[in-house]
Formats: structure tokens, C-alpha cells, sequence
């Protein structure tokens, strides 16, 4: 793309702004690679303005988390999130989302440890502390270093007040124990998670299928949830906020709860989930052959979202 002058610029970034907002999704990621080459441009013609600098590497910050978690584009958010380390060093998001990119490749536990060690020396906090610790974990016990992976285990425990990250140190632990390649059964109506075998797994299938429960399977690339009626593909987000939410079955997901799980500290628009919720419904509905979806199964309650259905619901990841 030919430079453009700094007037041309400024009136490209004025009209770039106007157009912020965008849901997540296709045309978002255009325009956060739009603002890429925006600021890279900005870039070559002052070097010395910090704010070029900073938006850019917020940018690449969110353009390769967008392809790490709406996309599954490993290798493409590899190479954006490194830009963002070096655009802005300091800070700990960039080598948060490197770790988990390059643990998700299950080869280069080293550079997993080196990325995880630098985002926790950066002072990365709260939900994101406790997932990296897993994470890192993970790392020293690929490496053979279990007592270390144990200690830090226990870290994640003691930082997970609320137990509402319960399930994933435990599916990390379950990952630091044997190299497994059978989907584990993560939440089932009143029993606690457990190992599926293959067998077993054919039989929740099957279950589905005569109508004696509801699955949502989360083991492969493609998400879907299985009823009596049918099978149906989920995009990825929406099989996320449902997992989520039926995870947490009979108890009320607060709207921002969803948020801070599934997006992070990613900003979304207020009515995302909302959004995702009708379009769940309406693929539920197609499942299980009901219309009472959004009053009996998948409710709205005061500040969220509730998972209220009449048959046995799993969670398969």
C-alpha cells in the first residue's frame, strides 16, 4: 500500500474511529487489520509519538487473540502476538495469549514457560492468573518438573475464591497426568466429573438421540449440540457461552460473568451475549423440538442467564 501523508492519515484514522463498535466476527477483524496498517503507517512517518506505538500494539493484541480464539488460527496469532510483545513489552497480555497458543501446538513447552514466566512477572491478575498458572503447569510436567507443576496448581486453588475456575484447574490436571486423547465428561446433572471412555461416549450419543438427555460436545473442532430431534453446529462463541452456562445449571450466570469468561478483557458491545443467546435458543429449539426454549430450558433471569432444562444436561470437553 503506498504511504500515505500524515494529513491523508489523520483523516483515515478520524474515519477509521467513526467506525469502531463492530461485534466480533468477520468484519471486526477487517477493521482491526485495517488499523494495523493505519498505524504502521503512522509509524514510518514519526517514530517518536508514543500513542502510534501503543494503539499498534493494542491492535496486534486483540487481532491475534481474535484468530487464537474466534478462529483457531494458531500459527497466524503466533506471529501477530509476538508483534504485540514487542510494541509494548511491559505490558502482559501479549505473552498471556503466546503461552497458551504455543501450549496449544503440544511441542514448545519451553517457550510456553518462558511467555507464561514473563506475563506473571508483568503482573497479570485475576481470571487470567489463575488460567496461566494451569497453563504453566502443564508446561513443568511435559518437562518432567511435577512437583513444581503440583505447587503451582495449588496456587490456582488458593487464588479461585469463588471455585468458578474449578473445572478448568481440574481439566489441566487431568492434561498433566497422562497424555489422554478421550474426551472427558465435565459436568453431568448431580454427579461429578469424570473420564469417558469411547464406549461410553457412544452411549451419551446414543442417549441423546432417544431423547433420555441433551449433549453439548465440545471435543472436537466443531461444536455441536445433540437432542432427541437433531444435531446442530454451533459457531464457536455460542458454544462457549452455553457451555458456560450449563456448567452452571439451575444457578443464575450474571451477564458480565459470561462476559469475563468468554471475552476476557476483551471489550464487547452490550448486546454480544444477548445476541448469542437468541441465536442459541433458536438452534435449541431445532434440537430438541421445542418452542418453550426461552421459558423453560435457556431462561432470562434478573441479571443474566439460567440453565433450567427437564432432562439431563452434558458437558462434554
Amino acid at each position: 500500500m503506498q504511504q500515505k501523508t500524515i494529513d491523508e492519515l489523520l483523516d483515515w484514522e478520524d474515519n477509521w474511529l467513526d467506525r469502531d463498535g463492530l461485534d466480533a466476527g468477520a468484519e471486526r477483524h477487517a477493521w482491526l487489520e485495517e488499523g494495523v496498517e493505519l498505524y504502521k503507517q503512522f509509524i514510518r512517518l514519526d517514530k517518536k509519538e508514543p500513542r502510534y506505538s501503543i494503539t499498534l500494539s493494542e491492535l496486534y493484541l486483540e487481532v491475534g487473540r481474535d484468530e487464537k480464539i474466534r478462529m483457531g488460527n494458531h500459527r497466524r496469532a503466533y506471529e501477530t502476538l509476538r508483534l504485540a510483545t514487542i510494541h509494548a513489552s511491559n505490558k502482559p497480555d501479549a505473552f498471556y495469549h503466546l503461552s497458551f497458543v504455543l501450549a496449544k501446538e503440544k511441542r514448545r513447552w519451553e517457550a510456553v514457560l518462558f511467555y507464561g514466566n514473563e506475563a506473571l512477572e508483568k503482573g497479570i491478575s485475576g481470571s487470567k492468573r489463575i488460567k496461566l498458572l494451569c497453563n504453566i503447569a502443564l508446561g513443568y510436567a511435559r518437562l518432567g518438573y511435577i512437583a513444581k507443576a503440583f505447587k503451582l496448581f495449588e496456587e490456582a486453588k488458593s487464588l479461585d475464591i469463588d471455585q468458578e475456575h474449578e473445572w478448568f484447574i481440574e481439566l489441566y490436571s487431568d492434561r498433566m497426568k497422562e497424555n489422554r486423547r478421550e474426551p472427558i465428561l465435565l459436568k453431568a446433572e448431580n454427579e461429578k466429573r469424570k473420564f469417558v471412555s469411547k464406549a461410553d461416549f457412544a452411549k451419551v450419543m446414543d442417549d441423546a438421540m432417544e431423547g433420555k438427555c441433551v449433549v453439548l460436545d465440545l471435543t472436537k473442532e466443531d461444536k455441536f449440540f445433540r437432542a432427541f430431534k437433531d444435531d446442530i453446529r454451533l459457531e464457536r462463541k455460542e458454544a462457549e457461552i452455553l457451555g458456560y452456562i450449563m456448567d452452571h445449571a439451575m444457578t443464575s450466570c450474571p451477564k458480565k460473568r459470561i462476559e469475563e469468561s468468554i471475552w476476557e478483557d476483551r471489550k464487547v458491545s452490550a448486546s454480544a451475549v444477548k445476541r448469542y443467546i437468541t441465536s442459541i435458543r433458536r438452534k435449541l429449539s431445532q434440537a430438541m423440538g421445542r418452542d418453550d426454549i426461552a421459558s423453560s430450558v435457556l431462561i432470562t433471569t434478573n441479571n443474566g442467564y439460567e440453565w433450567k432444562a427437564d432432562i439431563p444436561s452434558i458437558v462434554l470437553r
